[in-house]
């Protein structure tokens, strides 16, 4: 039975990693022109789902930390 056990919680942890490790931030604009960032697993669902994006915006991923540093920026927008 104990073998059971862990071996169901190996199976879990298989199976929740790639969820886990697919995630990724992606900066936007806004439409009031702040730099937000939304946490997905692609481009193209980041562009789809963020929040108030402006319609010339498009999605840059936030892969250091300097790149962090953008999000709470503001852009001018028309």
């Amino acid at each position: 039975m104990k073998k059971l056990f862990i071996g169901a919680l190996v199976l879990a942890g298989v199976l929740a990693a790639p969820a886990l490790s697919y995630a990724q931030m992606f900066a936007y604009v806004d439409a009031a022109g702040d730099v937000r960032s939304i946490d997905t697993t692609d481009a193209t669902t980041a562009l789809n789902t963020a929040p108030n994006i402006h319609m010339n915006s498009g999605v840059m991923r936030l892969d250091s930390e300097s790149d962090e540093d953008l999000v709470g920026d503001d852009v001018p927008v028309r």
